[in-house]
């Protein structure tokens, strides 16, 4: 991970209260800018999906025929569209292939049409190798059919780390190119799997010899082993979760509809449940499962589905494992399984992608060797929803609201929507961009926000530090009369991402603007100069700012790549 460490070098310093004079109109003067209080109003925008008793999707419903509630409270329903593939590509038509580039989506997309970003999100570090190769065919084949406005796909690769293999384009031959790269890569399941068949190989001889022979592992050793399985797993298990919440953090910037298509060959909700399981069974000891509760993640994927739900992203698992039901895969083991015991070891890697699916609004495609009809569901939900739209007055908090769509007329259909809308201040907003601008161009910058670098240095190994010079004309902020000054207040977001995708933390600055009055004239037609120095490892780097002032609650943002050295 490359961590931006920002070190402010020149700011203007003091503090002082706020005393502001207001003029007859009920306005304040607010150096060269003039604001007013208002209101935010916000559409919050529900996408529904809705399937009839046979599975098919259900279009000849209307606005009157749903009810959308926020918090148990019935809201009215502002925004109502029944959209379609055959519709969507009706409606881009006149605006040609390259409508719905990403930087100019949001200005020239009908009023009811969204961009639609799929990110194809292969987890090479849990998966096995000809799992992976089998499904990706198949995927591949799903990126020829869909990827038309207003969709563009991205392909990203975790192994160890997450690597961008493509970023967003609505070239399928791009997409399906990177597509075939993963199949060059050896998949991380297999260590692991190579680990829990020989605990299950000393297992079943324990089982079919009594046990006590010389020369075999005994109930002791064994356990010990399931326990530090069980911990390497669950350790692996973090790592992989941290890196689909920093995907999931790239996104939360995109304004358009998000989802992320994960595939791997199941993530453990327990890790080492079913060796424990098999373990009782052979020794007929059921104490190894005081362990279950302490090495139990729920709650690591409930938050994980909490991450997506704030950002509006939903996740579309496959389970690449298809029909085989056996933990690890019982090909190299010399011997049997016990069936119990397997069946435990499949259900707990397939209920984590069950659960994340299901609490982001998205679909799981489990227990099949060929997902092509779980992918043409994937397809309908691009294409095929109803988009319900309703007014939201916002007060700048970060507040987490509970969505309810019922039709009361067909309790028999089956609705499919996010149940949860995360309410977002102003500054939670600016870092979301700040995050996706290292992925996704933001032209943005009504602020005149500028970004210059000068020449790093080294600092130990790889490292070097690297001046960046943010400016930008002080007639864009608010100053309000202070004593004998003028004042304003800024905050400074700074990201920074390598080419493979590997992303710091978010630095958050505040900056404090003081002008004297007698000099104000002169230097509201100057620009104001924030200089940083970053810490960071050799090789291009992209550098991304916001700026976002305190009083105006305007923001702007600001790109640049670097070479260090």
């Amino acid at each position: 991970m490359r961590r931006v460490v920002a070190m402010v070098l020149l700011m203007l310093l003091g503090a002082a209260g706020w005393a502001v004079a207001d003029d007859p109109d009920g306005q304040k003067p607010v150096g060269g800018l003039e604001f007013i209080d208002e209101v935010r109003v916000t559409v919050v925008n529900v996408d529904v999906f809705v399937r009839d008793g046979q599975g098919r999707p259900v279009e000849d419903l209307g606005r009157d025929d749903f009810r959308l509630l926020q918090d148990g409270k019935e809201v009215e329903i502002s925004n109502f569209a029944v959209l379609s593939k055959e519709m969507i590509r009706h409606m881009l038509a006149p605006l040609g292939e390259n409508a719905l580039s990403t930087a100019a989506a949001p200005a020239t997309l009908p009023p009811e049409i969204r961009p639609v970003y799929v990110v194809l999100y292969i987890d090479n570090e849990n998966l096995r190798p000809l799992d992976r190769n089998r499904v990706l065919r198949r995927v591949r084949e799903f990126v020829i059919e869909n990827l038309e406005p207003p969709v563009e796909m991205m392909v990203v690769s975790y192994q160890r780390s997450l690597v961008t293999a493509q970023p967003f384009t609505q070239d399928s031959r791009a997409v399906n190119d990177a597509l075939r790269g993963m199949t060059r890569l050896t998949g991380g399941r297999v260590e692991l799997d190579n680990a829990r068949n020989a605990i299950v190989d000393d297992l079943q001889e324990a089982k079919q010899t009594g046990g006590g022979q010389e020369g075999q592992a005994g109930p002791g050793d064994i356990r010990q082993r399931i326990y530090q399985y069980a911990q390497e797993e669950g350790t692996n298990l973090g790592f992989t979760l941290s890196a689909l919440r920093q995907m999931i953090a790239m996104l939360s910037g995109v304004e358009g509809r998000k989802s992320i298509i994960y595939i791997s060959s199941g993530l453990p909700m327990t890790p080492g449940y079913g060796l424990m399981q098999e373990y009782a069974s052979v020794f007929h000891d059921n104490s190894i499962m005081a362990n279950r509760s302490v090495l139990d993640r729920t709650r690591a994927f409930q938050e994980l589905a909490a991450v997506a739900n704030a950002q509006e992203v939903s996740l579309y698992t496959i389970d690449a494992e298809g029909l085989d039901t056996l933990d690890g895969g019982s090909a190299e083991s010399a011997y049997g399984r016990d069936p119990v015991g397997a069946s435990v070891a499949s259900r707990n890697f397939k209920d984590s992608l069950d659960y994340m699916a299901d609490a982001t609004g998205g679909i799981a495609i489990l227990n099949t060797n060929d997902p092509t009809a779980g992918l043409v569901r994937i397809s309908e939900d691009l294409f095929s929803y109803y988009s319900l739209g309703y007014a939201l007055s916002s007060v700048d908090l970060d507040r987490v609201h509970r969505l309810e769509v019922e039709i009361p007329g067909h309790p028999d259909y089956d609705l499919r929507y996010r149940r949860r809308f995360v309410e977002k201040s102003l500054e939670t907003q600016v870092q979301d961009r700040v995050f996706t601008s290292l992925m996704v161009e933001i032209d943005d910058n009504p602020m005149g926000l500028e970004l210059t670098d000068a020449e790093p240095t080294p600092v130990a190994g790889t490292r070097w530090t690297v001046p960046l010079h943010v400016s930008f004309p002080l007639d864009k902020v608010a100053l309000l009369p202070v004593g004998e000054d003028y004042v304003g207040q800024v905050v400074l977001f700074i990201g920074a991402q390598d080419l493979e995708g590997r992303s710091s933390e978010m630095q958050r600055q505040e900056h404090e603007i003081r002008i004297p009055a007698a000099d104000y004239e002169g230097a509201v037609r100057q620009r104001f100069a924030i200089d940083v120095t970053l810490l960071l490892d050799e090789g291009q780097q992209r550098i991304a700012v916001g700026l976002m002032d305190q009083l105006t609650r305007r923001a702007s943002y600001d790109r640049m790549v670097v070479t260090v050295p």
